[in-house]
């Protein structure tokens, strides 16, 4: 596979991304929901000023946006570095990475133009309740899913070492 063909991932998970959101922003008030699957599922809009799912989302440090925006970036700049640096036919390396990268500039743009990420997908059942996500996050975690696949996959060098030598 071409590896240009792999950038196609994050833009379409950045358009996708952007898409939602805007839609959610313009037919929501901010903490209106709507039921799609009652008792489990709702679309809430919410604003995420934390990290993936709400994580130091209170901070009262006037620093954190700046501190956020800055890790965000250059996770996205060490994610393209890591991709150009791999072959480009460990297709699961490739799309986990460049579902992450996709996930990553949708949440990033947000961060940078609003201060904060828009969120609005709430999964809940009884008494347990995952925090509001996005698009975005969805892609990075299923992102995530495939690198810690392609990991899991691949034998550690020290595996690959000691079964290469003899036991004494």
């Amino acid at each position: 596979m071409n590896r240009y063909l792999y950038f196609l991932i994050p833009a379409v998970v950045f358009f996708f991304d952007r898409l939602t959101k805007v839609s959610i922003e313009s037919r929501f008030l901010l903490y209106e929901s709507l039921p799609i699957v009652p008792g489990f599922f709702d679309l809430t809009h919410t604003r995420n000023t934390g990290v993936a799912f709400g994580l130091f989302a209170n901070s009262s440090s006037p620093w954190s946006p700046y501190v956020l925006t800055l890790i965000s970036g250059s996770a996205l700049v060490a994610i393209l570095i890591y991709s150009l640096r791999h072959p480009v036919g460990n297709w699961k390396l490739q799309i986990g990475l460049m579902l992450v990268l996709g996930g990553a500039s949708g949440n990033l743009y947000d961060r940078i133009n609003y201060g904060y990420v828009i969120d609005f997908l709430d999964v809940f059942y009884r008494g347990y309740h995952w925090p509001t996500f996005n698009v975005a996050d969805s892609s990075i975690s299923i992102g995530i899913g495939l690198l810690l696949l392609e990991v899991l996959r691949k034998p550690s060098v020290e595996a690959k070492a000691s079964a290469a030598s003899p036991s004494p």
